[in-house]
């Protein structure tokens, strides 16, 4: 008796192109190409082991990605790659002496006192529809869009928001507002944009996003900000670093 492999297996197939795409993106993305040259097609077959049709098709797709664009006579050539962002810093903890992340710059599209949402109300622990101040604005770095952020804060806060000046990124503006920030908790979820989203970011409906709900505490623990920000998924990644509590207890007993 012959054996069938199981339906959800057959479809399971060898993908060089795929392996090959996914092994340049992450060289291009860390800057792996001295000058933003890519290797020749017979540099990449020779260096992978991949077959030509597969270098090509994995070309294809960085260049559907817009991580890649080809000039006659140069050769392949890497476009500016997404922001790679540490979360540490995308939660508001800059290092020493950084007072502002370089190349942003922001657009306001609502800066006005409203009532306070009823999902603000509830993660600032305030009543639905108290005043609060909305700043929503987009985000730029070096002139491309990254996202769209639409920020509820609470009064008496809100009082300093509104006369500190807002020029480069959220947190500096914060700090100018001599508002602290001592905790900051994040939602992160991956969604497709909508017709209105997509039409914000500059993007084609259906695209992924990457979507989160933010909340902003003070040194004390008062959550002050809720927001609501959507980044384009193809301009931003995050970075995350962890060390094993139990990396410190080895070398302990090490000694």
């Amino acid at each position: 008796m012959t054996s069938t492999a199981p339906t959800s297996n057959r479809n399971h197939r060898r993908h060089p192109a795929r392996w090959l795409r996914d092994a340049l993106r992450s060289e291009l993305m860390s800057g792996g190409f001295s000058g933003g040259l890519l290797p020749s097609e017979a540099q990449l077959m020779m260096t992978y082991g991949a077959p030509r049709a597969a270098v090509r098709a994995a070309l294809d797709l960085l260049r559907g990605e817009g991580l890649v664009e080809r000039i006659q006579g140069t050769g392949t050539l890497a476009v500016a790659p997404p922001r790679a962002a540490k979360l540490v810093e995308i939660h508001g903890f800059l290092e020493d002496g950084q007072v502002a992340i370089p190349g942003l710059s922001n657009r306001i599209l609502a800066h006005e006192v409203v009532p306070m949402p009823r999902v603000a109300a509830r993660r600032l622990g305030v009543p639905a529809g108290a005043d609060c101040l909305l700043i929503e604005y987009i985000g730029y770095l070096y002139g491309q869009i990254l996202g769209v952020y639409t920020n509820y804060i609470r009064f008496p806060e809100a009082e300093a928001v509104l006369a500190a000046p807002f020029e480069s990124d959220w947190y500096t503006m914060l700090g100018a507002a001599g508002l602290t920030i001592g905790e900051t908790d994040f939602l992160i979820e991956v969604l497709p944009s909508d017709e209105l989203l997509a039409q914000v970011l500059d993007l084609e409906p259906g695209r992924p996003v990457l979507a989160f709900e933010q909340v902003i505490r003070d040194q004390q623990g008062e959550a002050y900000d809720y927001a609501i920000l959507r980044s384009r998924g193809d301009r931003i990644s995050l970075m995350s670093n962890a060390v094993s509590p139990h990396v410190g207890v080895r070398q302990e007993e090490a000694r």
